[in-house]
């Protein structure tokens, strides 16, 4: 055990005894923990980066610890040199350990006039306390290894950035100075810290926020199977007196009420709210007829529709600024008068041009020029063919005669229909799991699979060594995932249309 006790404490080690004690405690005794693949930029921030830098060294990432001696030589090799530092120069992934065995790999090291600068990169537009931390920790180890670091800092997403194309990223990144913060950061004790805690007693279980944070915890299960305060039961969560909004919980909570069970029908005034506890109250759904009306006053064909988009911090596509929001997908179920449904759709191609006019011409041609086009939660499509109407002038009056066929079933269900299982929430997660339970499984496949989106799965499309199979697999997962959210879209209307309620799911 002296051996495990020897490993070096690196900025991930740190997060996770910042987070979590138990976290770290365990993961200095997981073999997987020390054989993790190192973080690589993906090919476009290592481009922003190399446009930055452009004379810059990189150090190829250790991916094992046998390997950091020799990456280790080649950092002091950079960083010794007597010549003249020429403008643009850097080390990318500068590799060191100091001799209290503090570990680190610096995203950016540069020369200045009177030291070292160091630079933590992240794809966003402001840094959190973590990165502060892996910052004054990067600090600490450039000092004990006989370095005279000149300032510290972030390399953040300039959001009024807008990429000209033909990889040209100088400018993607501003630099945020971190001198004002790190004093109050004692890295030294927190060293000394962690190694008391790994050589110490298991550290108790205390499920929280912090179980969410950074990806989340890779012993979440252990945790809550160990700890002594469960999480809340599903009826609690339901029957939660924030089902009718925290205002009104809290003049109810005030008057005795500790769920609402106890909450007497005649003290709602507000219809919604009425709904919400009725369908607690009788543990099923309510449906007013009133929604069967305006669903039947609709005419055939109807169209199914649902838009998935991604917001890149490193924009791919010429004209496109970080983090806006571009259409990838879109899904479209067809359902006619006699019953017939078609699916149609469209998935942008990861390693292809920008998407946004094919998406616009392909999406016309599906939705044609009559029947309207039911959605939920409808502003998020407006705004995207909004978008596009503005960009393309020639597609301009047929994408406006798109949004006066928009229908939006959001404030319909919210009118007249509520079920317990949604706890409160009109998400379109909640909603689907109200109105199409059997559908769940396919709705979840992709974050079984390890994406928490199909945001995500999209940009695991954009990574560079993908095999044909795996790419063909997860285009199929984010089309499938389309296809499943416009059932659920349909099985909505065909609710609201005939005003019966749903079975308790």
């Amino acid at each position: 055990m002296s051996r495990l006790f020897d490993l070096p404490l690196n900025h991930d080690d740190l997060r996770r005894w910042r987070g979590c004690a138990r976290r770290f405690w365990l993961s200095r005794r997981h073999p997987v923990a020390h054989t993790a693949q190192p973080d690589v930029p993906t090919p476009v921030v290592e481009a922003a980066l190399r446009a930055a830098y452009p004379l810059a060294d990189a150090i190829p990432p250790p991916a094992t610890p046998a390997q950091w001696p020799r990456a280790m030589g080649q950092t002091l090799h950079c960083l010794s040199g007597n010549d003249r530092v020429p403008e643009g120069w850097a080390v990318l992934g500068a590799c060191l350990t100091s001799e209290d065995r503090a570990q680190a790999r610096i995203d950016v090291v540069t020369q200045g006039p009177m030291g070292f600068q160091l630079f933590k990169v992240r794809c966003a537009t402001v840094g959190d306390e973590s990165d502060v931390d892996a910052a004054a920790l990067w600090t600490h180890v450039m000092a004990r290894c006989g370095f005279r670091v000149q300032s510290v800092g972030l390399l953040l997403v300039d959001t009024d950035f807008t990429y000209p194309g033909h990889g040209c990223y100088a400018g993607l990144f501003r630099e945020v100075d971190l001198a004002p913060v790190l004093g109050s950061r004692p890295v030294a004790q927190w060293l000394e810290g962690m190694r008391t805690c790994e050589r110490g007693p298991e550290p108790a279980a205390t499920p929280g926020p912090h179980c969410t944070q950074h990806g989340g915890c890779e012993f979440n299960a252990q945790c809550h199977v160990r700890s002594t305060c469960p999480p809340p039961d599903v009826t609690e969560r339901q029957a939660s007196l924030d089902i009718v909004g925290r205002e009104l919980a809290a003049e109810l909570s005030a008057a005795g009420h500790a769920n609402v069970y106890s909450v007497p029908m005649q003290s709602l005034s507000n219809p919604r709210h009425r709904r919400a506890v009725q369908a607690v109250q009788q543990g099923g759904p309510v449906l007013a007829p009133e929604a069967s009306a305006q669903m039947r006053a609709l005419p055939y064909p109807r169209h199914c529709l649902r838009f998935d988009t991604i917001g890149l911090a490193v924009p791919l596509w010429p004209g496109t600024q970080p983090y806006q929001v571009l259409p990838l997908q879109w899904s479209c179920l067809v359902q006619h008068a006699n019953g017939h449904t078609e699916q149609h759709g469209f998935l942008a191609d990861a390693q292809g041009p920008d998407p946004r006019r094919a998406f616009a011409q392909s999406l016309l041609l599906a939705l044609g020029d009559n029947g309207p086009v039911l959605a939920y939660n409808a502003g998020f499509e407006r705004n995207r063919i909004r978008d596009l109407a503005a960009l393309f002038e020639d597609l301009a009056p047929a994408l406006q005669a798109v949004l006066d066929r928009l229908v939006d079933l959001y404030p319909m269900a919210r009118a007249h229909y509520y079920h317990p299982v949604m706890a409160g929430s009109w998400s379109f997660r909640s909603i689907s799991r109200a109105v199409a339970p059997e559908l769940q499984n396919r709705l979840t496949a992709i974050e079984r699979d390890g994406h928490p989106s199909a945001q995500a799965v999209f940009a695991r499309l954009q990574q560079r060594g993908l095999d044909a199979s795996s790419r063909q697999r997860l285009r199929t997962a984010l089309q499938a995932h389309g296809q499943t959210e416009t059932e659920v879209v349909r099985h909505l209307a065909h609710l609201l249309e005939h005003a019966a309620p749903c079975p308790s799911a």
